[in-house]
Formats: structure tokens, sequence, C-alpha cells
């Protein structure tokens, strides 16, 4: 053996002595869930990697030095947007609506990274997190849906996408049947918003001044004066006239010959009634959308028969005799 080789023999073995005592540290590092230098999980909710200690999973190491170099020595595929989440998670904007944060990438505006007290690495609970972009006071209202007062947004929207615009997770009544109860809304007459699926049509989804989620005014009371402001919500779509005049051919089809049955029971100045006080909003039993009972008096329930015939029909009910009218024909009532 010569003397170059004494040589060399002694430096090659301490250089792979450092060598794989360095690897040790980094292989100790990739495999500790503190990851060397840096804290450790200790948040309810860890990423993944984080939680395994592989850290590699996202970062990936280059050619520079670390800890000495702070910056530069681990890179983050598509500099940390979805396109590196994309990586283990599927994607999730591929369908008709999506997210802003998530159509730019930038799943970090909602998610922490690395751990999260909540669900998810979100970086706040439920409403709190959509309040970070959406201004909150739209949705303080007098009436707020369930979902909003409870800070459920999620039970309605898809947080990242879906194929139903504003990423609702269900289309039209589809959306609010998975709460509501469907029998509610079936009958043999079914009001013309309902059976098109378009509860939007009379309900704020997330809230308003009047009771029920309503958009417009329709008081709770049985009895009301005659202002058409009471009757705000139904004139939206109904003619706004049809209770103005004693007598029409043309305003109402209510009518027992030219006498307007509508006005007789709303155009009082103290005791008009309630459309309510006769017909369901939503479905009905019986034809016209004519409740089978309405809200009486203490417990009592009012019972409503109602009859149609092809010109007219026939009422008998709890608050009066037996009545029965005719658009062609007038039916004399005694």
């Amino acid at each position: 053996m010569n003397t170059s080789t004494i040589f060399i023999l002694p430096v090659l073995a301490v250089g792979l002595i450092l060598v794989a005592l360095n690897g040790g540290q980094h292989a100790q590092a990739a495999a500790s869930p503190s990851c060397g230098c840096h804290n450790k999980a200790v948040k309810s909710f860890t990423h993944t990697p984080v939680r395994d200690g592989e850290c590699l999973s996202c970062h990936k190491p280059t050619a520079e030095k670390h800890p000495k170099v702070k910056k530069g020595a681990f890179t983050l595929t598509d500099n940390g947007k979805a396109g590196l989440c994309n990586e283990c998670h599927e994607r999730k904007n591929v369908m008709k609506f999506v997210h802003g944060p998530v159509a730019s990438g930038d799943c970090l505006e909602c998610h922490d990274v690395h751990q999260s007290d909540f669900k998810a690495q979100l970086k706040a609970p439920g409403g709190q997190l959509c309040y970070m972009c959406h201004e909150k006071a739209q949705f303080d209202r007098k009436h707020a849906h369930a979902p909003i007062a409870d800070g459920k947004c999620t039970d309605c929207h898809d947080p990242h996408q879906s194929n139903v615009k504003f990423m609702l997770k269900g289309e039209g009544k589809n959306l609010c049947l998975k709460c509501h109860d469907n029998a509610l809304f079936n009958g043999q007459s079914v009001h013309g918003p309902v059976a098109k699926g378009e509860c939007t049509a009379c309900h704020a989804p997330h809230g308003t001044q009047f009771p029920h989620l309503l958009k417009k005014n329709f008081p709770e009371d049985f009895y009301l004066p005659y202002n058409k402001a009471n009757f705000d919500l139904c004139f939206g779509c109904h003619n706004n006239q049809l209770a103005d005049d004693k007598l029409t051919d043309t305003l109402t089809n209510f009518r027992n010959g030219i006498v307007n049955i509508h006005f007789i029971h709303v155009n009082k100045e103290e005791k008009g009634r309630s459309c309510k006080s006769c017909h369901d909003p939503h479905a009905a039993a019986q034809p016209r959308l004519i409740s089978d009972k309405v809200q009486g008096f203490g417990r009592w329930r009012i019972p409503i028969r109602y009859t149609k015939s092809d010109t007219g029909g026939t009422c008998v009910v709890g608050c009066h005799k037996p009545k029965s009218y005719d658009r062609i024909n007038p039916v004399i009532n005694r």
C-alpha cells in the first residue's frame, strides 16, 4: 500500500461518517412530528403529512443547505397553491360553479396548511370563516334562517364547488327538502311557486325582517284591516285589485254572479280576513289551496269543507252557515 492510499483512506472514512451523521439527522427530522427545529403539531386537527412527520411530502429539498439557508432550501409545487394540494387531494375545481379561492388555487385562504383547532384545518369555525370575506352585515336580519343563525353556511352551500348556482348542495326545493318535511308541500292543490320548486319566490334563504323568512309583509293575524300593505307578499303575484270592488265580473272568479266574495271577506276596516284564513300558502288537500282547518279561537281550529264546481263552489265552514256561489247562475243562500 503506497503513501497516498494510506492518507486517503482515513479522510474517506471521516467523510462517510459525516455524511451518515448528516443523513441520519435529516432522516430523523423528516420522520419526526417536530421536524427537527420546527414546532411539533399540538392542535386538534393536523394535516396528515405534518402528523406523520412527512414534511418532505410538500417541501421539496433543493441543493441548498438547510437550516443555514432559510429560503431556497425547499420549494413548493405550484408555489404552494392548489397544484401542490392536488398531488394528494382530488381536484375541487371541476364543476360548473367554483368558490373564488378554489378557482384561484388559494386553498390557504380558508385552510391552515399545518394544523388548526378546527375541523378540516379551517382558519376559523363555521360562519366566522365565511365572514372573513363575505360581509356579515348583509346576513344580520331580525328573522334569520337557522343555518345562518347557527353559523352553518355549509348546510346549504358546498365550500368548494357545485353544479348548482351559488354552490348550493341542491337545486330549488330539493335543497329545502333536505331539512323541511316534504309532506307539507304535497296535496290536491299546490301553490304555483311550490309546484315549480321556487321556494325563494316567497322566502329569503338567508334572512329577512319578516317572520318565516318571507320577502314581504304577511301578517300573522287572522283579522286585519284592509290595507294593501298587509297583503304585500300575495299581491306581489296576485291581482292587487281583487278585493277593491263589491261588484265585479272581472277582478276575481270568487264571486256569486257579480258579487265579489273576496270583497266580503277581506275588504273591512277592522275585521278583514287574512289570506291564510282560508288558504294554505304551500299545499292543501282541497282545491284552490283551501285549508281543511285554520286557526280559530283558543285551541279550536275552524274546519273548512270546500267543494268546487265548474263555475263556483260550496263552503261548509265552522264560522258561518254553508254557502254556495256560482259565477254564471247566482245562488240565493238562505
